[in-house]
């Protein structure tokens, strides 16, 4: 989203008025960024004019060349404090970020990429390094941007601390601690001239449409990032995360190789809602610590989820890697493996979608009087529980933030968590935070009235389940996978015989010539069997992993009247014996019921599209969208 465009020559003048950090606090009002703290108001009123004087007073530099300020992030939705855009020496189009600190001492951090920086009066905290900081924004925008990737824009980024002397370049400056300095410079109080050749080397002449159309362009994940996934796995970074994942990373492998010198077990808590990004954190930290990318010792670890579903993709996508499969065996494990295990047979075991953790379940092959969560906490010096408790969707989901601190403090286990281990920004829809705001005000988590205004997210709702499958099938013939799911109010009539009886459907609607099965019950994922194209997912195929689209049929256990959302857990089908929302007392049920739709319209990345068999429901769910 662009906040603030202007010419350097606007820019400066502005700046030279003292009335830059108005102008830019009005345009954050305007466009109702939830920004403009008297913090931030006082860094836009000392650094901007800062660089407006000492590097843009260079008469080399065009002043018709576009800056914006505040640009937010269409994915992550951080904001990156400062950009150069235009044309370089050749003529290609080109864009520099750079990122604005007022941090007048640095010192070193335990954490990789972070340094011990004081921002808030006396308060010494954990920061990326700035340059990091940069650089992760440009990598974001390659990432997810279409129009960035298909036309090659060349992207740079570089960190300006114009209050920091150059005392500190030994700790700023050193690129054995901060290697990313190569490609993402930091230039500290002095630098000023060097500052301003960088800008010349990377923008020489004006583009001004180029912003509008990185800004306008469609968000898609880039084939680097697909192949970063790959690569976490070997130990490299993935540098394109926001600042909470990053840190999260950082402080998991910090508190493994803490532990494994004191002894002390740790016991991390890492919250997150869906898109947020868990797996990919995840499987960073697994990656780094199987495959340190410094000179460290590997160390023990694994992924574990509940889920069978996001396990099997992970491992399908690893073997797609040319990894072997019983390499992946000893990595991605669920929560039986840990049975027969010994105490600390691992350095480190992380916990995905932890929420959905269980104590014991029929059919692991595992007796009554074992406790796999207290086998799990045994058997590993560090845990790491990934947890969002509005994806509760059984009975069986048990493992709250209130019950880790139990087992933690069974097992002599020192908890880690708070806000700084809390991840916000959305990564999965291209929605962003304005789509997830709304489909939590939609499902009532609380009372806040947000509408969806119109985007680059494909939001429709159907007034026949026809439509929406014939629109969402039409999405199938694009790259990636797109899937119709549904609530648990549909008997499973096909099971047993899904193959050989064509006669027998699951969901249907007579009176649109609607008919569908249910997905089969087999080990291939739902996600990855193309010959499920025509079937409908339930909750659990579907938890934990991404669609393209995902059309969403929503039953008769969710409907509206007299201005109020009314759950029926009644309206669940007789054979879903699983979740236990039919038996489940009433304010139990109700939150089953609620987490699972959000479950289910927070799956696509680029659109879902609703069907509601309750048409008041429908109407009510229309008069939040703002699309005209």
């Amino acid at each position: 989203m662009i906040i603030y465009r202007e010419t350097i020559g606007t820019f400066v003048d502005q700046c030279g008025r003292g009335v830059i950090a108005g102008i830019v606090l009005d345009a954050i009002k305007k466009h109702h960024v939830g920004a403009g703290a008297p913090r931030e108001f006082n860094a836009w009123q000392n650094s901007l004019p800062v660089l407006a004087k000492n590097v843009f007073s260079d008469k080399e530099i065009d002043r018709n060349i576009d800056v914006a300020i505040e640009y937010k992030l269409a994915t992550s939705g951080e904001r990156v404090d400062f950009i150069v855009y235009g044309r370089d020496p050749a003529g290609k189009d080109a864009l520099i970020s750079i990122e604005l600190k007022q941090w007048g001492e640095a010192k070193r951090s335990n954490l990789h990429n972070y340094v011990l920086a004081n921002t808030h009066g006396t308060v010494i905290e954990d920061h990326w390094h700035p340059s990091v900081q940069a650089y992760n924004y440009k990598s974001i925008l390659k990432a997810f941007n279409e129009y960035i990737y298909d036309n090659g824009v060349d992207l740079e980024s570089c960190a300006y601390c114009h209050e920091m002397p150059q005392v500190y370049s030994f700790l700023m400056k050193d690129d054995k601690l901060y290697p990313i300095i190569h490609s993402s410079p930091i230039f500290l109080k002095g630098d000023e001239i060097k500052l301003g050749e960088f800008i010349k080397k990377y923008v020489k002449t004006p583009h001004q449409e180029l912003l509008y159309e990185i800004d306008n362009s469609a968000i898609r994940p880039s084939k680097e990032f697909s192949e970063m996934f790959l690569s976490a796995m070997a130990g490299n970074e993935m540098l394109t995360c926001d600042s909470d994942q990053a840190y999260s990373i950082s402080k998991v492998v910090s508190e493994v190789n803490s532990a494994i010198k004191d002894g002390m077990r740790r016991t991390i808590i890492i919250r997150g809602g869906p898109g947020t990004g868990k797996s990919v954190v995840a499987i960073n930290i697994l990656g780094q610590l199987l495959h340190p990318s410094d000179d460290s010792p590997r160390r023990n670890a694994c992924y574990v989820t509940p889920n069978y579903t996001p396990r099997e993709v992970f491992s399908n996508i690893m073997v797609a890697g040319d990894y072997k499969k019983t390499a992946i065996r000893n990595v991605f494990k669920k929560m039986s493996s840990f049975t027969n295990s010994s105490q600390f047979d691992y350095d480190c075991i992380i916990l995905d979608e932890a929420h959905r953790g269980f104590t014991w379940k029929f059919g692991y092959g595992v007796g009554r009087d074992v406790d796999m969560i207290d086998r799990l906490f045994y058997a590993s010096k560090v845990n790491v529980f990934f947890v969002d408790e509005d994806q509760v969707v059984t009975k069986d989901d048990y493992l709250t933030a209130a019950v880790i601190k139990k087992y933690a403090a069974k097992h002599g286990s020192t908890v880690i968590e708070g806000d700084e281990l809390s991840l916000k920004s959305q990564f999965r829809c291209i929605g962003g935070e304005n789509y997830i705001a709304f489909i939590n005000s939609f499902l009532g988590y609380n009372q806040d009235d947000v509408h969806l205004e119109k985007s680059q997210y494909d939001f429709r709702v159907f007034d026949s389940p026809s439509a929406m499958r014939d629109a969402l099938f039409a999405k199938q013939n694009d790259k990636g996978v797109s899937r119709i799911v549904a609530g648990n109010t549909y008997e499973w009539n096909s099971v047993g015989h899904e193959r050989d009886r064509e006669d027998d459907y699951d969901i249907v609607f007579p009176e649109f010539g609607f008919k569908m099965k249910w997905n089969l019950r087999q080990n291939l994922p739902f996600v990855d069997d193309p010959s499920q194209n025509d079937r409908v997912g339930c909750i659990h195929t579907i938890q934990g992993v991404d669609l393209e689209y995902c059309g969403v049929i929503i039953g008769k256990d969710l409907i509206y009247r007299d201005g109020k959302l009314v759950f029926d857990k009644s309206k669940e089908a007789k054979d879903d014996t699983f979740s236990g929302i039919r038996t489940a007392n009433d304010a139990l049920a109700e939150r089953m019921i609620r987490n699972s739709y959000k479950v289910l319209l927070t799956r696509g990345i680029k659109g879902t599209y609703v069907y509601c068999e309750d048409k008041p429901l429908e109407m009510y769910l229309r008069s939040l969208v703002n699309f005209e």
